[in-house]
This record gives structure tokens, sequence and C-alpha cells, in this order.
């Protein structure tokens, strides 16, 4: 009996930077490791300077295996994407690219797409519907939801059909996986079939990302002996609320102590940085993406970790970086409404602190209680570590996805 033939279609794969690509790379391997035939439809890396680390030959397409898995590389139009043009561009690009990627690979059994339809929408159509093989759809932030409650898009015509787009991938899916109850909420709303969507949390490789000593290269590196650092790492976007943050750092500049450390790309860091040299906040420090290899030890330089959402952001978007920074052993403060899945999660694994958005007094206040108490912070990462190895480790996605596939490819062949 042949393997079931999976085929993925993500923007970002390793060694890309981009949010998605750690899950998606982890995913495609273990599903290898468990007997599947695994093909990735991808962009060349890309994604915060990622280019650089790819030493392959380049052109529109490539393909080559890596641990297992077939991994076929397309062009992606990769202009600064500040303008609407650019961000359409690079969307349609990857779009036209990947589905021709797509279309090369063996016929699969499965389709697993990453969400939204704009990058992954034109190859399900042309693989998956008229082919009539079963796709997955996963969905880590809800559209247009949070494009509206962040103000980028208004509640009219854009909005609508962009979620018409959503609806229609919802309705011709076999599957749509999404991160949390809350999230499966919102789409019953929108009259998704509660039996078609599947509740699979991002999880962690927590035997790649643990406790690991503070004392570290990466700490030595940037200069970061005897400071008691708070780390940001992640997106610097517009779903964070990173004013506060500079607002909290203000507070605490008169503490030699305390160093905040902003650790990724986004379109808001330009902007960032300026308020930071405006204002002279020499306890601000901003570092680019850290190649993957290098994570732990990034979060082990963190005396307190950052988890930031706009208030308007309650059950659209997880960032998954609370997952990575429960599994380093490290205590969370996050900066997110109450209501929250990360609000929620914090309260029932007693792993970190959670302040309101646009606090700034409150957000300080949280750091100096956990610079000031040695004993409260190593419980919180603690228990933190445990309840992630417990409830959230890579291997438990990763056999929800197996059964999912292996269930919908009998169906399918029956």
């Amino acid at each position: 009996m042949r393997p079931t033939r999976v085929l993925v279609v993500t923007p970002q794969y390793a060694p890309d930077f981009g949010p998605s690509a750690p899950i998606y790379t982890a995913l495609c391997e273990d599903l290898h490791a468990m007997g599947c035939d695994v093909t990735v439809a991808t962009a060349f890396p890309h994604y915060a300077g990622a280019e650089r680390r790819w030493e392959g030959p380049r052109g529109l397409f490539v393909s080559r295996e890596q641990n297992g898995v077939k991994v076929t590389r397309s062009y992606v139009y990769r202009v600064p994407r500040s303008s609407t043009w650019g961000r359409l561009l690079y969307h349609a690009s990857f779009n036209v690219f990947a589905t021709i990627a797509a279309l090369r690979a063996t016929k699969p059994d499965v389709v697993l797409a990453d969400a939204p339809s704009l990058w992954s929408g034109l190859p399900l159509f042309v693989h998956a519907i008229f082919p009539r093989v079963p796709f997955i759809y996963t969905v880590h932030d809800i559209y247009p939801d949070v494009l509206i409650r962040l103000g980028v898009v208004r509640d009219g015509v854009l909005a609508s059909a962009i979620d018409r787009v959503e609806r229609f991938f919802y309705a011709r899916s076999a599957k749509v996986s999404v991160l949390t109850p809350g999230f499966k909420e919102n789409l019953v709303r929108k009259r998704v079939p509660p039996d078609k969507i599947a509740v699979i949390p991002a999880c962690v490789d927590v035997d790649f990302v643990r406790p690991l000593p503070a004392d570290n290269e990466v700490r030595r590196e940037m200069g970061l002996e005897g400071r008691f650092v708070v780390l940001y790492a992640g997106n610097i976007g517009m779903s964070q609320d990173l004013d506060t943050l500079l607002d909290a750092a203000r507070l605490l500049a008169g503490d030699p102590r305390v160093v905040f450390v902003l650790v990724g790309e986004g379109p808001r860091k330009a902007e960032l940085e300026a308020r930071v040299r405006a204002d002279g906040l020499g306890n601000v420090r901003f570092s680019p993406f850290l190649p993957r290899e290098r994570v732990p030890l990034l979060y082990a330089t963190a005396d307190v970790a950052l988890v930031s959402l706009k208030r308007e952001i309650v059950t659209e978007s997880v960032p998954s970086k609370t997952y990575t920074i429960m599994a380093s052993g490290r205590p969370i403060v996050a900066t997110v409404d109450p209501r929250t899945e990360v609000g929620s999660l914090l309260e029932q694994a007693r792993c970190g602190l959670c302040v309101d958005p646009g606090d700034a007094r409150a957000l300080a206040d949280a750091i100096l209680r956990l610079e000031r108490d040695d004993a409260l912070r190593a419980d919180m990462g603690a228990r933190g570590r445990a309840f992630v190895v417990e409830n959230y480790s890579r291997q438990v996605a990763s056999r929800s996805y197996l059964e999912l596939i292996r269930g919908l490819a009998k169906v399918a062949a029956s």
C-alpha cells in the first residue's frame, strides 16, 4: 500500500524567517516521518532578509529534498511591499507560480493550504477543487475580521469581497483547521458547519526550544551581560501594541538594569526605531531575526518575554510565540485583552502576567515585579514549560493532522 500523498501550499518554509515557516516545516517533516509522501509548494526564502540564507540555485522553480520532504520553491515578487500595489503583486506572484509548482507535482491525495486565500487561493482552486482532491484550509488569523479591527480595511466593499472569498474556501474545504475554540466559534457564526472545523493549536517543538542558561553566546554578542532583558521577538506590525512597550521603556529609563530588546521585522519597525531615536531611549535595542538554530538561545537570553496584541484583537489572532516562550521556560508579560485566548492561556497555566493594552504604567509595574522576584520568575517559567510539554508539543499537532489527512484520503478513495 503506497503512502498517503500530501501537498502543502505555504509561502514560507525553512530556512525562511516568516512566522509560519517553523510551523509548516515541523509539520511536513513529522508527516514524512509518520509515513506520508509530502510535497511542499512554497516561495524562495524572502521574509526579513532570509534570502541571504539560501545557498541553492535560483530560477522560476527549484526542487530539492529537504529532510525527506520534496520542496519546490518558486519565484515571488519581493520588492518592498509598503504600497498596496506591492502587496497585491506579492500575493499574485505567489499564487501564479505556486499553482504551476503544484500542478507539476504528483497528484496528491490531500492538499493542506495555509490561509488566507490571498496567497493560497489559486493553487487550491486549480489543483484541489477541479480534480476533487480534498483540502484542509489552515486558519491562523481570521480574515477579514482582523483587518477590519486594525483599521487596515473598512467594513465595506473590499472587506465584503475578502469575506466572500474566504467563505468560498470554507464551504469547499473538506476540513478547516483553526488554532482555538474561539476561532471555531467565529467560523460557526459564519455558518461553517461545526463538524467541519478541527481545533489544532500552533504547537512547538519542546525538544528544540527548551530552557537554557541565560548566560549564553547570544546574550554576550548583544552585550546584555548583567542586564535584565525584556524580550519581544516576532512581527513588528499592525497587530502588536508596541507603542505601549516603548512608553513602558520610557517609564523605566531610570533603571540601569532593564533593557528592552526587539527582535524581528515588519512594516512598523522603521517608525518605532525613529521614535526611539527621537525620544533618546537608550534602554531599547532592535535586532533582525536570528537563524532558526539560534532561536532557543535567543529566548534563553530573556528574563521576561512579551506577547503583545492591540485591544481590538480578541479572537482573530493568537501569536504562536506564546507557546515558544513557554517552552523556553521564561515568564510572559502579555499586553492583551484578558478575554483573548492568550489571556485565558496565561491564567490557566499560571505562567505570566496580563496587563491591559495601552496601559504603559501597568506594563512597567509588571516588569518591575518580575525583576524583583527571582522565585516568581522561576516558578512561572517552570509552570509554562510543564503546561506546554503536556498540551502543546509538536507531536500533538502533527498526530492530529495525520488523523485528518488519513481520514480524508480514505473517504476520497472509497
